[in-house]
């Protein structure tokens, strides 16, 4: 089993609400989410392929925000 942690500590609630419909767990990976004055992304992944897809998922997703949040 691989594992890997991202953590945020930069708009915390807003990056939140996004992952609450967009984290999708699968029969290879899952992916919890706690926030607390951080938040983390606890992954684990059966394999090397499967980890790279959720983690490059959340990073996409966070990209995108910090590009929307930059148009303001």
């Amino acid at each position: 089993m691989i594992t890997c942690t991202i953590e945020i500590d930069q708009n915390i609630d807003d990056i939140h609400k996004l992952f609450l419909s967009e984290i999708r767990n699968s029969d290879r990976a899952t992916c919890e989410i706690s926030k607390n004055k951080t938040l983390k992304f606890n992954i684990q992944a059966k394999d090397s392929v499967s980890m790279k897809a959720f983690v490059n998922s959340i990073l996409k997703v966070i990209q995108t925000y910090d590009k929307v949040s930059a148009l303001k």
